[in-house]
């Protein structure tokens, strides 16, 4: 019996290997279009979107700050002539987009040679015969009620753009736009009769769009008296954390990820439910509250896709066939396992469970609904292979009680309201080393015991800056602890046990890492 199962996981193993070997997924337009291979790994990156999406090195010289405050809680097509490529909607909030706002708008570094001169730009109601006839300038646009869609909507062209950015775009189109962009260069620098003709088209352009700018600007006044604390910083920080270089260009910032910042597609159909992978591209419902790789707070946006879009990529992504299938079991053995996951095991010190635990990975109250039993079994039995970017560790649990535990997240299918964490009271950071990716969660980024989880436990998290507490534990205390988990040592058992995922160094160079933190030695008596 051990022989055959032995061989059905080596089976399952080696199928997923092989799917996850396979270097990318073959591209299709949609997908280049939308750039999902500049956050997901498995997927190459777009050869367009990078060219689409615009620079926004300078984007506090360019935009209105109005505009882009209302525009990052709501994003709309403004550009129909970049195909299916969007703006997708991360759900920023008002004190999110604010702080965006304010990084967005600090943003001042201009491509080498241009200039932003100021211009004195009155409002006038007579452009509209030089826009609409003498230029005709809606033979791509519209304005009015007239003109073709083919770019942008003029109407709005002075509620986005500052007028002095507008004026030297149409004075020099070439700066600016796309060399394969239809956009023709009708005006000469110095020439006093087509400056005039500039200042008289932006002027009533101002003209027209003046109401919608009092409006957007009241409700950013109202947002700025509500949340007079948020900064620039808060702003950077949710940029980087929201991956947004991986289509925009910004001069002088590193990116938080290195490659990618969601999870492989390449074996997604081997994850998770038809039905569910259908509505999830439809909406977008958060899985892991606190990022991909958890503190960072990156998100998945919602792209509004059509219908037959979330068909093209469905199918592109492709339809697993595994065999597992999970029995229902009894009213009697689900509560025993949820007395397993409340009281003994650690699942809950990272997962939710109908309101209860963690939020460091996803939400197992309709883990049923998404995931197929193939994976739910693989995840379980073996973390680091299936999950290799996962902090998640791998815990022992008796044969006899696998299979009700593999069954009863199976056949878990309750509704959950799972949110994003805000980032400005939850401030995302970057990972750059294995104690935040690992231990900061909720010891916190100092070791105070204040990660962005320990809010959601029953039990603070140990603070290893606590060096009057830290110097009675010795050093193999800490390293068993981290090794075995808190259970073992008569500790809270949402403290998972690390022994296999880490190995003995990598558990001793933690040790090391919680002695900087208390500033202290372990007792005298453990160091013979």
């Amino acid at each position: 019996m051990a022989g055959n199962s032995f061989k059905q996981y080596l089976i399952i193993f080696i199928s997923f290997s092989f799917i996850q070997s396979q270097n990318v997924l073959k591209t299709i337009p949609i997908i280049e279009e939308l750039g999902c291979g500049n956050c997901h790994s498995g997927v190459n990156v777009s050869t367009i979107l990078l060219n689409r999406a615009p620079d926004l090195s300078y984007a506090g010289l360019k935009y209105n700050e109005a505009f882009l405050f209302d525009y990052l809680k709501s994003p709309q097509k403004i550009r129909y002539n970049i195909g299916n490529s969007r703006m997708p909607n991360f759900g920023f909030s008002d004190d999110e987009a604010l702080a965006l706002t304010k990084y967005l708008m600090s943003r001042n570094i201009l491509p080498d040679g241009i200039s932003i001169q100021s211009k004195s730009i009155k409002s006038n109601n007579n452009g509209f015969d030089l826009i609409h006839q003498e230029y005709q300038c809606t033979a791509c646009h519209t304005l009015n009620g007239v003109g073709q869609l083919k770019s942008t909507d003029l109407n709005t062209a002075t509620v986005r753009l500052q007028n002095n950015w507008l004026y030297d775009l149409l004075l020099n189109p070439d700066l600016y736009v796309p060399k394969k962009s239809p956009m023709p260069k009708f005006f000469e620098e110095g020439d006093l009769n087509d400056e005039k003709n500039i200042t008289k088209m932006i002027g009533f352009l101002s003209h027209i769009s003046k109401d919608k700018m009092i409006e957007l600007e009241r409700e950013l006044n109202k947002s700025k008296q509500k949340y007079p604390k948020i900064s620039k910083k808060n702003g950077k920080n949710i940029f980087l954390s929201q991956n947004c270089q991986a289509c925009h260009k910004m001069n002088g910032e590193e990116n938080w990820f290195v490659s990618h910042n969601a999870p492989d597609l390449t074996a997604q159909k081997m994850k998770t439910k038809p039905i569910w992978l259908m509505n999830y591209l439809q909406s977008t419902p958060p899985i892991r509250p606190n990022g991909y790789f958890p503190g960072t707070g990156s998100r998945m946006p919602n792209y509004n896709l059509t219908k037959v879009e979330i068909e093209k990529i469905y199918t592109w992504l492709g339809k697993g066939n595994l065999k597992t299938k999970f029995k229902t079991i009894s009213p009697f053995q689900s509560q025993k396992v949820k007395k397993l996951l409340n009281d003994h095991y650690s699942c809950l010190g990272c997962h939710q469970l109908n309101g209860k635990g963690g939020k460091i990975g996803p939400d197992l109250s309709n883990v049923g609904n998404r995931l197929t039993d193939g994976y739910i079994k693989m995840a379980i039995e073996m973390p680091h292979m299936v999950m290799p970017e996962s902090i998640m560790p791998k815990i022992e649990i008796p044969q006899n009680l696998l299979p009700l535990v593999q069954s009863f997240l199976s056949n878990n299918k309750n509704n959950n309201n799972v949110k994003y964490a805000n980032l400005i009271s939850t401030p995302p950071y970057k990972i750059d080393n294995a104690y935040k990716a690992n231990c900061a969660p909720c010891h916190g980024l100092k070791g105070d015991g204040f990660g962005f989880n320990a809010s959601n436990l029953d039990v603070s998290p140990g603070n290893f800056t606590d060096g009057k507490k830290i110097s009675l534990r010795s050093d193999n205390a800490l390293y068993d602890t981290i090794y075995g988990g808190g259970r073992i040592m008569n500790k809270n058992h949402f403290m998972p046990p690390w022994g296999q995922k880490f190995d003995k160094k990598e558990i001793v160079e933690y040790v090391s890492k919680i002695r900087k933190f208390c500033e202290c030695e372990p007792p005298d008596w453990s160091k013979n």
